[in-house]
């Protein structure tokens, strides 16, 4: 399914991103692990959105913009790329239970001790299958194992039906709606009917 025919959460991802991933495409390495499309999306939303604080794009300290926001601005911060990256991959057939956002924090520059909040987006491998949760970051362009980022630490993973510690499986340890801003941003995408 092509993520412009989609007509539920991450169409709005679009033509402008489609456009990318067609050109892109061929770029996919044979040997990746990851289904094509993580590859695909993680590159096209790198490529596509402009790095921009919340203080200059939005005007407020943190905002969390749904992926429409996103592309009407094409500019955002950590958690805009992993949300737009969410619904795009959802949209694109990968099975929820393998998605989650992750809030963590990252080392910058990569020594010392310069932690700083950050958000990606995981893919979980299924349960049946060994392998390492793979990385969607909007700081690289290449999906990395989670056990080759040293400079990530994950602190909770949540997606739209709950909360984790870390990125555990299993029931969730809270509802995700009581992350706020995640809480908001669905409520924008995916008012009551």
């Amino acid at each position: 399914m092509s993520m412009v025919a989609h007509a539920g959460p991450g169409r709005c991802i679009g033509a402008w991103v489609l456009c990318w991933c067609v050109l892109c495409h061929q770029a996919a390495a044979a040997d990746f692990v990851a289904p094509p499309a993580l590859a695909l999306v993680n590159q096209a939303l790198n490529h596509h959105v402009a790095f921009a604080p919340d203080a200059i794009n939005w005007g407020r300290a943190d905002y969390w913009a749904t992926s429409d926001e996103l592309q009407a601005r094409r500019a955002g911060d950590c958690e805009d790329y992993a949300i737009a990256k969410y619904f795009a991959l959802l949209a694109e057939g990968v099975p929820a239970q393998q998605l989650r956002l992750v809030y963590a924090r990252v080392l910058l520059g990569g020594t010392g001790d310069l932690w700083q909040p950050h958000m990606v987006l995981a893919y979980l491998p299924s349960i049946d299958s060994a392998g390492d949760e793979l990385i969607l970051d909007n700081m690289l362009d290449e999906i990395r194992p989670l056990s080759q980022r040293p400079d990530l630490q994950v602190v909770i993973s949540f997606d739209t039906h709950g909360v984790w510690r870390a990125l555990q499986r299993g029931p969730p340890a809270r509802e995700a709606r009581q992350i706020v801003r995640w809480a908001q941003v669905l409520q924008r995408m995916l008012p009551a009917h």
